[in-house]
């Protein structure tokens, strides 16, 4: 089977190399020009390697990176940089906060011989390598870690645009590997659905979570944490009773677990046993209707399901910046949640402008890179020191 590569350079010519001495029958290889053309490409289509250049134009810094890590499969990366080995070796620390899996970096302009020698070795060594269309974990190593210590929780702040104070945290699965590197949420969720471990994943997660929430509660810090669940979770009909009996195993409050469905699960299933979730309402754990507006939006369910909180899909405010239409919709959604009764929180904000039209257009809560990556246990509890301390400044928040 052919490998994709898609390159992501503002030259024509990494693509014309790459065509020159690849072997068609083995490489089918895309090429874009801008940040834009990129992520729309990746919203479709996948790929086993993805060769680009740090600073891509229309996206700012190393956003790239960020747009990688998102992803919900884990291509191979290889970074091309105009400057020098040192200017590689931060592009490279970068990658490894997002979690990116790269396989090297190289300088323009290209010796062609390095690039090539480079991808057909990682083309003939596929054991241990990341690559976009595999699943990166074998079997037998992702049920042992996942009861043991696989699973590396990380936390990305939540704030409280009204009160300008920490709302709290959504928590991502990260997967710590022998070597003491780490593999994103993609991976972790790949590997769930293909071993039929979805419900373990998301069992272990909370676990997990709230165990982290006692001792942080043990340490003077409450921490509201928001945790994904899926339709399969919510199938169990002792499901609700699971998530009270952890409440009470760490001693944490309901009201400080906010959980979250995904629009497109409550799309494709209209089973969703309705019962669970009333008991979780009940039981006074949060409930929020994560991605809204990612695919068809089920209206009617957020009239039938408790939901007391809208989280808003990044791409509107991504695409409300230059786009009149986008800035509309995204109105709307703040104020369809508003109407409703339901706190709003929206995702993917990256920059003092987006935080201006989030705040400006009513939005309770924001959650983006402008504030903080996912980051670890350790790291979360030290940026919400320094953000009361005043020394973690957010522009226009602290």
């Amino acid at each position: 089977m052919s490998k994709r590569i898609l390159v992501i350079d503002d030259t024509a010519t990494t693509q014309q190399t790459l065509a020159q001495h690849l072997p068609a029958s083995d490489y089918m290889i895309s090429g874009v020009s801008g940040g834009d053309q990129a992520v729309e490409l990746l919203k479709t289509e996948r790929f086993d390697i993805i060769v680009t250049v740090i600073d891509v134009p229309g996206i700012k810094d190393y956003g790239i990176l960020r747009i990688i890590s998102d992803l919900d499969w884990d291509p191979g990366v290889i970074l091309l940089n105009n400057l020098d080995a040192r200017a590689n070796q931060e592009a490279r620390e970068q990658a490894m906060a997002y979690s990116v899996n790269v396989l090297g970096t190289l300088s323009k302009p290209i010796n062609a011989g390095l690039l090539t020698a480079a991808l057909e070795d990682i083309a003939n060594t596929r054991a241990g390598v990341a690559m976009g269309t595999e699943t990166v974990l074998e079997e037998a190593e992702f049920t042992r870690g996942l009861m043991t210590d696989g699973l590396a929780p990380a936390f990305q702040p939540k704030l409280d645009l009204k009160a300008k104070a920490v709302m709290g945290a959504e928590v991502f699965a990260r997967w710590k590997t022998p070597t003491g590197s780490f593999l994103g949420a993609g991976a972790v969720v790949k590997a769930a659905i293909e071993y039929g471990h979805m419900d373990v994943l998301t069992y272990r997660m909370l676990e997990l979570a709230m165990q982290q929430q006692g001792r942080w509660r043990k340490q003077g810090q409450e921490v509201t944490l928001s945790i994904n669940v899926t339709s399969e979770n919510l199938r169990k009909p002792d499901f609700a009773e699971v998530v009270a009996g952890l409440a009470d195993q760490f001693d944490i409050r309901p009201d400080m677990v906010r959980l979250e469905v995904t629009e497109s699960d409550l799309d494709i299933d209209a089973k969703v046993p309705l019962q669970v979730l009333a008991q979780l309402h009940k039981d006074g754990f949060g409930l929020a209707l994560d991605d809204f507006g990612a695919g068809f939006a089920p209206l009617l369910k957020l009239k039938e399901i408790p939901f007391d909180e809208l989280v808003i899909d990044r791409q509107f405010l991504s695409r409300a910046v230059e786009d009149d239409k986008a800035r509309i919709i995204l109105e709307s959604a703040i104020d369809l949640a508003h109407k409703l009764e339901l706190k709003c929180t929206c995702e993917g904000v990256e920059t003092e402008e987006h935080l201006k039209i989030v705040t400006d257009l009513g939005a309770e809560y924001a959650q983006g890179y402008l504030f903080g990556k996912p980051m670890s246990a350790g790291e979360f509890l030290i940026w919400i020191e320094d953000f009361k301390d005043g020394v973690m400044k957010v522009p226009g928040i602290s």
